[in-house]
């Protein structure tokens, strides 16, 4: 629960400031021409997509949030109710499953593995998921609505030279989450699998 609430709540956060932002772009669009021409069309399209996407998030976050609130009732309703559950074998310190519980730590099942053991909402994979893709496609979409904004509405020196910021704002931090938010390994423990690996 300490780890999960700060988090939950910035991304609230941030994703509330998103749909905001948006919903404000949108306000300054432009009215409707009678024969709207293509770019027009798909400015429209990711104004509405982001903000929908952002909003989105956001209510997956509220409901993640409120799921992790609710973590302590639950495990006290699974402490009274299940005599096979871990609240209660691990508030009377039960060593098998205090060392199954510690097993599957071990193992990589981390944090998520803890909160289903106490009770958290059966939909927590779910929104969780739910919650990172409207945040990042909310996130793209808002991009590439600034993005056409800026061709639709200036010059096309200003937005050739600005369309690089925008790449340079957005690309690092995409290809970080899909590939870089893991803990570091050991290099040290590498090169010992390498060398097991290689004797068997």
């Amino acid at each position: 629960m300490d780890a999960w609430l700060p988090r939950l709540q910035a991304v609230a956060i941030v994703t509330a400031l998103l749909a905001g932002t948006e919903a404000q772009l949108i306000s300054s669009l432009p009215e409707r021409p009678e024969s709207p021409y293509a770019a027009d069309t798909a400015l429209r399209f990711f104004a509405y997509s982001g903000l929908l996407l952002n909003l989105g998030a956001t209510l997956s976050t509220i409901l993640l949030l409120i799921a992790v609130a609710s973590l302590p009732t639950a495990a006290r309703q699974i402490y009274l109710s299940c005599a096979h559950g871990y609240p209660r074998q691990v508030f009377h310190e039960h060593p098998a499953h205090i060392k199954e519980l510690n097993r599957r730590l071990l193992e990589g099942e981390g944090e998520t593995y803890v909160l289903r053991a106490f009770g958290i909402a059966r939909g927590w994979g779910l929104m969780l998921r739910h919650c990172i893709v409207c945040f990042m496609g909310g996130c793209l979409c808002s991009f590439v609505h600034i993005s056409l904004s800026l061709w639709v509405t200036q010059s096309t020196l200003v937005a050739g030279v600005i369309m690089p910021m925008v790449l340079f704002s957005f690309l690092p931090p995409c290809v970080a989450f899909l590939f870089y938010m893991g803990s570091p390994t050991c290099d040290e423990c590498q090169e010992d699998r390498k060398a097991a690996y290689h004797k068997a």
